[in-house]
């Protein structure tokens, strides 16, 4: 990134990784979309930018990326330069031989390599609005900003042979999914997968006066103390809701040993399911230093009811915790489908280290790196133009159910990834230490490793020298 500042450097980088397998099925009628979109979006907008394709352990019986995919008869304003990762390369790393491409580590090969003053980390599966170039063709990004767009969905049915215009505009009319920054809402069936909870009344009366005066919202980064007061009232809400369950447990308990005094012979089978059926859905079936369960404590002895007390008070206070770290460490930053739209100055991918560089699937990883620029001191914000993603099989899809799911596909081939618990961690550590964690060594994306770089001229890919950092 040295010569992200000298004249010569394309106002532009956009960095992908892909490898000549069958990954989701069909993958290089996806990368000849992607490529023919973005290389004529950039002519078409005049957008001075570079394509850094990192082609990820090429597989040994098929040929490579630079042999199979269609360039242009002639070098326009977008520079093509595809950097390789051999195989050996790749077996260094843990579970190599389960997951054959580390996209986030390929990602930040790139990225690390990239010189451009702007860089925007995407995918292969996607297609630039007009929108969204447009806006970057106006040179008006500006360093301390991370943006971001809604994606939206479309079916694997774009003819390669339809002019782009034709591509875009049936894009836009056969949508089946739009991730958005609150969740995803499936335009077929109408369910909508929520991601963060329903804004309150409080947020949804402030909201449109923070579109309406922009320098309000800066002070007030990503409504974040709009967000605590509602998170206060929620938590207030579910404890006072929690105290009422309880109650009503306790006085259906005496309501039972009550009218067991009239029917006295049926008290202690009354008794012994209600509570069990009390300690179940309060304690899930936890146990006392001795191993016995507090129902089985309740059934033998009075001192039972102490069991009780201490699973209630235990239950609540867990509960709590969980939802004050949920509330408190999650800011409401658009990272519904980041990992195809992260666009980011290159001192910003440098301050924030690139992706996390964890040798595991990459769910979570792509908005983690989101947090990680506003703990920074990048603010974020979301361009009102969409990307469209063209579906394929093998990626998240919410109404993924049962074997169906990525999920269970990985847990199936003992493929670790970052779990929910893990992400939360993260963020509730950030919040604390108001700052981003360092995670990657001083040479991540392989910067002290020498990589083969081929560059595109008229049609004509050349192998160039090897390729460090520019």
């Amino acid at each position: 990134m040295s010569e992200a500042s000298t004249p010569s450097a394309p106002y532009l980088s956009v960095v992908v990784t892909a490898r000549n397998d069958d990954h989701g099925g069909n993958p290089l009628y996806r990368t000849h979309l992607f490529l023919d979109c973005l290389l004529q979006q950039c002519d078409r907008h005049g957008v001075d930018a570079e394509l850094i394709l990192v082609e990820w352990n090429p597989p040994a019986d098929r040929p490579r990326l630079a042999e199979v995919l269609r360039w242009p008869a002639q070098e326009g304003c977008c520079r093509v330069r595809i950097i390789e990762v051999p195989p050996e390369v790749h077996a260094r790393f843990e579970f190599a031989d389960r997951l054959p491409l580390f996209q986030m580590i390929a990602k930040n090969v790139g990225i690390r390599r990239a010189r451009g003053r702007f860089i925007l980390a995407t995918n292969i599966d996607i297609l630039l609005s007009d929108g969204v170039m447009a806006i970057i063709a106006e040179r008006r990004l500006r360093q301390k900003f991370v943006y971001r767009v809604d994606r939206l969905d479309v079916p694997a049915e774009i003819d390669p042979a339809w002019p782009l215009d034709e591509q875009l505009a049936w894009c836009a009319r056969s949508v089946i999914r739009v991730n958005g920054p609150t969740g995803t809402l499936d335009l077929r069936t109408g369910v909508f997968d929520r991601i963060y909870p329903e804004p309150s009344w409080l947020f949804k009366l402030f909201e449109p006066l923070l579109d309406r005066f922009p320098k309000l919202r800066e002070r007030l980064p990503n409504g974040r103390l709009l967000r605590r007061i509602e998170s206060r009232g929620r938590r207030l809400r579910a404890s006072w809701r929690r105290f009422r369950r309880m109650l009503w447990n306790v006085y259906a308990i005496a309501y039972w040993l009550i009218a067991g005094l009239r029917q006295p012979w049926l008290l202690p089978k009354r008794a012994r399911r209600r509570v069990a059926q009390l300690l179940a859905a309060l304690d899930g079936g936890a146990t006392d230093a001795s191993g016995r369960t507090f129902a089985t404590g309740l059934a033998e002895a009075p001192v039972g009811l102490l069991f009780l007390v201490l699973a209630a008070i235990r239950k609540l206070w867990a509960a709590s915790a969980r939802e004050r770290i949920l509330d408190e460490s999650r800011i409401a930053l658009h990272t519904n489908a980041s990992g195809d739209f992260t666009l980011l100055s290159a001192e910003g991918w440098l301050a924030v280290d690139g992706y996390l560089e964890f040798e595991m699937y990459s769910m979570h990883i792509d908005g983690l790196v989101l947090l990680q620029a506003h703990y920074a001191g990048y603010r974020q914000q979301t361009l009102k133009v969409p990307v469209y993603h063209i579906e394929h099989g093998g990626g998240h899809r919410p109404e993924a159910k049962g074997g169906e799911s990525l999920a269970a596909d990985l847990e199936r081939r003992r493929i670790p990834q970052l779990s929910d618990a893990d992400l939360y961690a993260y963020y509730r550590q950030m919040m604390d230490a108001n700052a981003p964690l360092s995670f990657n060594p001083a040479n991540w994306g392989l910067l002290d490793t020498e990589l083969p770089e081929t560059r595109v001229y008229n049609n004509n890919p050349v192998p160039s020298s090897i390729s460090q950092e520019p």
